[in-house]
């Protein structure tokens, strides 16, 4: 049974973090390692969103997949909307319904939350990840170009 679970700092963040270092990550994750403290430190800011979705079976769990977001305030009309980070599904534990559960899961706290929107964005050549958002029936497909900067050495 696919379980996806809200994640606060007061959990069980030793047994999180072993989860998610052992899990089978590629390079469409751009997973790096996690520490105990960068996610409690993550967790604590009241902004956070963060889910864990697990396969549980007679009592065994298997990580299949987390995600990160933010609830963010427009700065003109007070209106809250979660901004979606990063969806990542372990390597080995694709097409299982994972991905689709934390959505589900991230929207419904957005709801909950009381967010007019829910925004994400992925490379257009991520055709697994295209197909998911996309059966997902968003109100709107945006085309955008994105632009990063480096602001360490």
């Amino acid at each position: 049974m696919l379980v996806v679970t809200e994640i606060a700092a007061n959990d069980d963040l030793q047994r999180l973090v072993a989860e998610i270092n052992q899990a089978v990550w590629d390079d469409a994750n751009d997973m790096s390692e996690f520490s105990l403290e960068a996610l409690r430190t993550y967790l604590e800011r009241p902004d956070t969103l963060f889910v864990a979705c697990h396969d549980v079976v007679e009592g065994n769990r298997t990580l299949l997949g987390i995600a990160s977001s933010r609830l963010e305030m427009k700065p003109y009309d007070e209106a809250l909307w979660l901004y979606v980070d990063e969806v990542d599904v372990c390597a080995d534990q694709r097409r299982r319904g994972a991905g689709k559960a934390i959505m589900q899961k991230l929207i419904a706290c957005a709801r909950n939350a009381g967010c007019e929107e829910v925004w994400l964005g992925t490379e257009p050549d991520n055709q697994a990840a295209n197909a998911l958002y996309q059966s997902l029936e968003p109100d709107e497909i945006e085309s955008f170009v994105g632009y990063t900067y480096v602001t360490r050495d």
